[in-house]
């Protein structure tokens, strides 16, 4: 049989297969596609999931799916477990695009109990009945917080970089890419439609919003931010989001 070495099945032809896997911080995954389209839930902690365009930030109350050979990579930090769906194209009645949806406890015990099941479980007329009522749950999708990411190949490689912690400077990164200090600002404004300054500041404000979703304290946040105090990082947040962290977390209370 075929198997996905990332997802860690063997294919057997099944219209769904289920996975529970567990990553640790050096073990997960780089940027990778399936086959199968993904639905992904990870109960553990909130996780950052990079797809072809977007950086989505899902929280623990929260699945993804990512359609069949959408190229992604699923981050977090710390160590997390992987509760998956892979779903043969065409199988699943979801959306084309990633997408996430709310898990209320029905949907997660659906999913966990799915996810869970053996390839004998799966040839039971109870398996696929248990599929369906979780597609019928899952028809209102949530929007979740995403931040755009660049097409140019090098602004991407700043920006991931940024989102991990690494501040470096517009001069560290002109040389890094054998541009001038202009090129470097001009490439920026052309992809992203921001300044430097403007880009740099919600790349940072971007990796606040993990712990946040995490339960962690606006101090906690705006430590991970950068930011050198907690009233700065509200007023940062606010002025980029048009909300507060307080009100983002209450938001994402699902």
């Amino acid at each position: 049989m075929q198997r996905d070495e990332i997802g860690g099945f063997a294919e057997d032809g099944s219209p769904v297969i289920g996975r529970i896997t567990s990553f640790t911080p050096g073990t997960m995954p780089e940027a990778h596609a399936h086959w199968r389209g993904q639905l992904a839930w990870c109960p553990d902690r909130p996780v950052t999931v990079e797809t072809e365009r977007r950086l989505h930030l899902i929280s623990s109350g929260m699945a993804i799916w990512l359609p069949p050979k959408h190229r992604h990579r699923i981050r977090a930090e710390g160590a997390r477990k992987s509760v998956n769906l892979y779903t043969r194209p065409a199988t699943a009645p979801l959306p084309k695009a990633p997408t996430s949806f709310p898990l209320d406890a029905l949907e997660a015990e659906l999913l966990r109990t799915l996810a869970g099941s053996s390839r004998a479980d799966r040839q039971e007329p109870a398996f696929a009945r248990l599929t369906a009522v979780l597609w019928d749950r899952l028809a209102r999708p949530a929007p979740a917080p995403t931040l755009p990411l660049p097409a140019d190949p090098r602004l991407r490689r700043i920006a991931l970089a940024h989102l991990d912690g690494v501040d470096h400077s517009l001069d560290h990164w002109a040389a890094a890419l054998a541009l001038s200090r202009r090129s470097l600002q001009r490439l920026v404004r052309r992809d992203t439609g921001q300044s430097w300054a403007t880009w740099m500041r919600d790349l940072r404000l971007a990796r606040a919003i993990a712990p946040l979703m995490a339960g962690k304290s606006v101090q906690h946040a705006a430590h991970a931010a950068g930011y050198a105090t907690a009233s700065g990082f509200v007023a940062a947040f606010h002025a980029a989001r048009g909300i507060t962290p307080g009100q983002l977390q209450r938001r994402m209370e699902i």
